[in-house]
């Protein structure tokens, strides 16, 4: 902190999903500073199949599949100064899990030599923090830590970095860098939304069945009258708010899972929040989408890092918020609000 708990300026950092060695190269190009990966060996798929996830993204499409996968990814990361992170942020492990977990977690960073471990449930965070790991503590955002107490109550566990949800707003970061300007605090920057609060729910994303929350947009629905209260305005003011609500949930499912014409990815942003982001003293910006094609990383990685330039270069918000703006392509969309993670204010400094 400066004078007068005016943070002093960090650039802010670009945290890029990996699934596989062979992206690294691109995302270093793009802009990429920070990498963060899933890796599922085969002894645990073995002796926990199915929907048995060890993180927040099912095996077989987000992550690689062994500690020597893992040790050539991190030896080129490392030959570029990128460090590099590992997901073992499932919600909740039960007890037969925690133990098998607890031995990965301590293979990754001894064996594996990665710079952090991405956790959510807080019985394996006590164990690591116990454990004297080279690995630092990350706190995934599944843990659901939603204001500064949280987060403080967090820090007792030796913690170096927490992932705040996506449904906090720009005055709660504000509130959480304040209050611990001595922590790391990452927050969501562009790509996956959720209807509802992650770190709350307790269902996963199957390619067979599809979510739940994302499926609301589609969902039928019609209206029964019982008493004297019905009204034709009632009904066209439920209505309405039914389509409203669709049409957010549209948004937060990333457009109907769209593209732009050239390809580029659409879904929730925060593009223009950046140099809000940075001037609060946020550590990371990060990107979602372990299990997401090569090209929309890549597309992802350089709209982050076309911002991030400009809000380091000291380019006047308003101008930063345009640029923004035409990377999405779509200023109908972007108009609408509903694709924004945060409100943000255009004339304010």
């Amino acid at each position: 902190m400066g004078q007068g708990g005016v943070h002093c300026i960090v650039n802010v950092k670009i945290l890029a999903p990996i699934r596989e060695f062979d992206e690294l190269e691109m995302l270093a190009a793009a802009g990429a500073e920070e990498l963060y990966c899933g890796v599922v060996p085969r002894e645990w798929t073995a002796k926990f199949p199915g929907a048995l996830w060890l993180n927040r993204r099912a095996a077989a499409s987000s992550g690689l599949d062994s500690f020597a996968e893992l040790r050539r990814l991190r030896d080129a990361a490392h030959a570029r100064d990128l460090p590099l992170f590992v997901t073992l942020n499932a919600p909740t492990y039960g007890p037969d899990q925690l133990p098998m977990v607890q031995d990965l977690a301590q293979r990754m960073s001894e064996e594996g030599g990665v710079d952090a471990l991405i956790v959510s449930d807080l019985n394996l965070i006590a164990l690591l923090s116990e454990a004297g790991l080279h690995a630092q503590l990350h706190v995934s955002s599944v843990a659901a830590t939603l204001n500064t107490e949280a987060v403080g109550f967090l820090k007792d566990f030796g913690v170096t970095r927490v992932v705040l949800p996506r449904s906090v707003t720009l005055d709660e970061i504000r509130g959480v860098t304040t209050a611990h300007p001595d922590l790391e605090i990452e927050v969501f920057l562009l790509n996956d939304g959720c209807a509802f609060e992650e770190g709350f729910c307790s269902t996963t994303h199957h390619h067979s069945v599809g979510a739940f929350c994302t499926n609301l947009s589609t969902m039928k629905a019609d209206f029964e009258w019982y008493g004297p209260r019905y009204t034709s305005r009632r009904e066209r003011w439920l209505r309405q708010n039914l389509a409203d609500y669709r049409e957010w949930v549209w948004y937060v499912n990333g457009n109907g899972c769209g593209a732009t014409a050239k390809g580029l990815p659409y879904g929730p942003c925060g593009l223009c929040a950046i140099p809000d982001l940075q001037k609060m003293g946020v550590a990371s910006l990060k990107i979602v989408g372990r299990e997401a094609s090569p090209f929309r990383k890549l597309a992802s990685v350089k709209m982050a890092a076309d911002i991030v330039k400009r809000t380091r270069e000291a380019v006047p918000k308003l101008h930063v918020i345009e640029r923004a703006k035409s990377l999405r392509q779509e200023p109908e969309h972007c108009n609408a609000g509903y694709m924004c993670y945060y409100k943000v204010d255009p004339l304010a400094h």
